[in-house]
């Protein structure tokens, strides 16, 4: 799904300094984040919709979930406007990580009043969707089946580290995005057309009887 951007670069530019305040103004980044080699800036910056901040408090029916693919397998199911990954040291964070190298609030996912699901980059170490950064402070339009590392998940980055994380700490956290909201509103159009009942064969009609015989001629 595409969406288009009418406003003007300074409305732009205030709307994201808007939603930035109230995102990350919500939770604040406690404690010291152990930091990696920053990854360079990929990909424009992407401007974020306005939305509340208190919209998480109320529970929802469960939109998506979040499939943990390594270090340990799980799934988490999202249920509130928004979700935060973050270090367990942030007790708002709904999935929480014990891993120095991941920040407080290092990155949250939610949903926009039009209906779009972003991912806000809010790390020191980088948060990954299909092994590209994403930028700090940075949004990125999710699709289900899109991968999130919390992490550089790349190759380079493992054996720059020895391998591992360091610590007997695994080297990322993987998750895969699944959408769940087509299958619990699907539309008519979706659903396969009724079934037809068959219409039972009938035998071919019976010729006319013949006619009796002629008597025979005197």
């Amino acid at each position: 799904r595409t969406f288009r951007c009418l406003a003007s670069p300074r409305a732009l530019a205030d709307r994201a300094s808007m939603v930035m305040e109230v995102v990350q103004g919500e939770y604040g980044d406690g404690g010291e984040t152990q930091e990696l080699t920053q990854q360079p800036d990929t990909g424009p910056e992407t401007t974020p919709p306005a939305q509340s901040g208190g919209d998480e408090a109320a529970p929802e029916a469960t939109w998506g979930r979040l499939i943990c693919l390594a270090p340990e397998p799980g799934i988490h199911e999202l249920k509130q406007r928004q979700c935060v990954m973050g270090r367990t040291t942030n007790a708002h964070a709904q999935i929480q990580i014990d891993d120095a190298r991941v920040s407080s609030s290092h990155c949250k996912i939610f949903r926009t009043p039009e209906g779009a699901v972003q991912l806000l980059d809010c790390s020191s170490n980088g948060t990954y969707v299909n092994g590209k950064a994403v930028g700090k402070s940075k949004l990125h339009i999710l699709s289900s089946g899109d991968e999130i590392a919390l992490l550089n998940p790349s190759a380079k980055a493992h054996e720059a580290a020895g391998g591992g994380g360091g610590g007997g700490k695994p080297t990322h956290y993987h998750y895969l995005y699944q959408d769940l909201r087509r299958y619990a509103t699907s539309p008519p159009g979706d659903a396969p057309p009724p079934s037809q009942p068959q219409q039972r064969q009938l035998p071919p009609p019976l010729p006319p009887p013949l006619p009796p015989p002629l008597p025979p001629p005197l």
